[in-house]
């Protein structure tokens, strides 16, 4: 029931659902739609993000995220993980959106499971519909 909620309200359902520490919602101009509190992702880094998700790329590359220095690796067109200090890190683009999230390291679930499984529901929603299908996002 996405659909009823507020962006604010999604994004914490996401950090709850997904066992994850912050999240958030960006636009794909860099503009914060919703986050948890602790989120500090600036404009310039959301940019940096979707620009590093357009560059064919399989090595391991440093991106300064929220005042963290962040270990990065592209897995597709639509994903990137890494490394903070002490956090895992996800940036996933899902249709007009990049969703963020961090993870405590050693974590029992996956931060990169939950973020993808999340954007499956948020793409469903946007399609009047359709049937939810696992997929590799």
């Amino acid at each position: 029931m996405l659909e009823l909620m507020t962006w604010s309200e999604i994004v914490d359902n996401l950090r709850t659902e997904g066992n994850l520490s912050m999240a958030a919602i960006f636009d794909l101009d860099g503009e914060k739609m919703a986050a948890t509190q602790g989120i500090t992702i600036s404009k310039s880094e959301v940019q940096s993000l979707l620009n590093s998700l357009q560059i064919p790329c399989t090595n391991i590359y440093s991106l300064y995220i929220g005042g963290s220095t962040v270990k990065c690796m592209r897995l597709d067109d639509r994903t990137l993980i890494g490394r903070a200090p002490n956090e895992v890190f996800v940036a996933h683009r899902s249709n007009d959106v990049l969703i963020c999230a961090y993870t405590p390291i050693g974590n029992d679930s996956s931060c990169l499971g939950s973020v993808k499984t999340f954007a499956l529901k948020l793409n469903m929603q946007a399609i009047p519909g359709a049937v939810a299908t696992p997929s590799l996002i």
